[in-house]
């Protein structure tokens, strides 16, 4: 029998070494491990806020939730802006309240090129929020009368319109003293439109005696609020009204409602993601027309919007003629984009089923926590400092997978990359600063070792 040793598996080899260096470890390694961990997961929000690991986190979610099955290109809901050309150098002489009367041609131009849906991203709060206004109260529209006028002219052109057409216009609501929600007085509720809420998100439109809504145009008139969620992933929900039996709908989601009233889309009460269509939709002629091309070229209009959901929104600059920025800007996972175009990608989202369903927000921080606890064990029991940094890139690699694999299952983020890297810093700083230990305890044995060899005679010399 041959005396020669015989070979190691080198898998057993490198556990056996991981094992050891794993049980080297004090208890002030893990404890220091253990506060990182607890302090890292509980200020990852605000670390990437400092470090604005926000846009990266929305990159990474755009990119990632991209579903080869359902990518983000804009499907049926189509765009009007209204731009610097109408707004500083047209008939709507830059005019703040927009001149209502101007939206009732939109609305009649819109009706004309055979829109399916037109959905008014214009908000008609009355100057007074807390005014208690009711069908008939038309001087709470406003005190001077020729914009009560133009008032009467854009609702008598929705009446009109809502005989053949779905009509989506915005509700107006604030924050009541119960800390709920509350409507505020906006025009159409002087008109008879949109003054309550039925108990399956549907709206009683009853008109009023000088305003008369026939029954189709009353079932043909939806509402929905223009507020947006902070994280601009984030589908704006149905939300309660203090005093009401429904649930008032987001812009967006009263334009899927609008489309479908029989089966409108079903949020199950918690978080859902969206997905952004790229920002140059608004730049596609397949998809957005300048109001003024509507008006000077409706043959065009219709090829693009006929059959449609159109959103009608402000597209204009601020200052002056493409001078400041463009009114209405928010900041989302495809950059600064424009109010309407956000109402857009979530439109087109839910009728189109790009939406995401997130985890429950106690599951989500388990599952982060147990990542970063796995992460210190593994970085524990490596022993080179170049197998640790090897280490953390493997990691957060694996967490790009995870990450894909949440977004496409769950429609979720595992955030856990600051805990994880937290950790493994922590590790590869305890490599470092165990090498030099090593070096120190080496020297105090070098000295030690020479020491031991110098014989002291009685005299005193050596």
């Amino acid at each position: 029998m041959s005396k020669d040793t015989l070979p190691t598996n080198p898998v057993t080899g490198e556990a056996s070494r991981w094992y050891h260096q794993f049980l080297r470890h004090d208890f002030g390694y893990w404890l220091t491990a253990a506060i990182i961990l607890g302090v890292s997961t509980w200020l990852a929000p605000s670390i990437e806020g400092i470090f604005n690991f926000d846009s990266v986190r929305n990159w990474l979610f755009q990119h990632l939730a991209q579903s080869v099955t359902h990518p983000a290109f804009p499907r049926s809901v189509k765009l009007v802006f209204i731009g610097d050309d109408e707004f500083w150098l047209g008939s709507l002489h830059h005019r703040t309240p927009t001149d209502r009367t101007y939206l009732a041609s939109v609305v009649r131009a819109l009706d004309a090129a055979g829109a399916g849906i037109i959905a008014l991203d214009f908000d008609l709060r009355v100057p007074d929020p807390e005014a208690n206004v009711a069908p008939g109260d038309y001087a709470d529209v406003d005190l001077y009368k020729p914009y009560r006028d133009e008032t009467d002219r854009l609702i008598r052109a929705i009446d009109d319109v809502a005989q053949r057409r779905k009509i989506v216009v915005v509700k107006t609501f604030g924050y009541g003293d119960d800390g709920g929600y509350r409507f505020e007085g906006d025009a159409y509720q002087a008109y008879g439109i949109c003054n309550r809420l039925n108990r399956d998100g549907s709206w009683e439109n009853p008109g009023t005696k000088e305003f008369p809504l026939s029954p189709v145009a009353q079932r043909n008139i939806f509402c929905g609020y223009i507020a947006l969620m902070p994280d601009k992933r984030l589908v704006p929900p149905p939300i309660k009204i203090s005093g009401e039996p429904g649930k008032l709908d987001s812009f967006p989601f009263a334009i899927a409602r609008a489309r479908n009233p029989e089966r409108p889309p079903s949020l199950l009460n918690r978080d859902y993601y969206s997905t952004y269509i790229t920002e140059k939709v608004a730049d596609n002629p397949n998809v957005t027309v300048s109001a003024g091309d509507l008006f000077a070229d409706p043959k065009m209009a219709k090829s693009v919007l006929h059959g449609a959901p159109v959103i009608v929104g402000a597209g204009w600059h601020a200052h002056s003629y493409g001078r400041g920025l463009m009114i209405d800007i928010h900041d989302t996972p495809i950059g600064a984009i424009n109010g309407s175009l956000i109402h857009e990608n979530m439109a087109e989202a839910l009728m189109s089923d790009r939406v995401y369903p997130a985890l429950p927000t106690g599951f989500l921080e388990t599952l982060e926590l147990m990542a970063g606890i796995l992460a210190a064990l593994v970085f524990a029991g490596i022993v080179a400092l170049w197998a640790r940094i090897l280490a953390v890139c493997i990691a957060i690699l694996i967490l790009f997978a995870l990450q894909w694999l949440t977004l496409q299952l769950f429609g979720t983020f595992l955030d856990a990359f600051v805990p994880v890297f937290a950790l493994g810093l922590h590790a590869i700083a305890g490599v470092v600063s165990e090498a030099g230990r090593d070096e120190g305890r080496g020297k105090a044995n070098a000295v030690v070792k020479v020491a031991a060899k110098i014989t002291v005679r009685p005299d005193g010399t050596e």
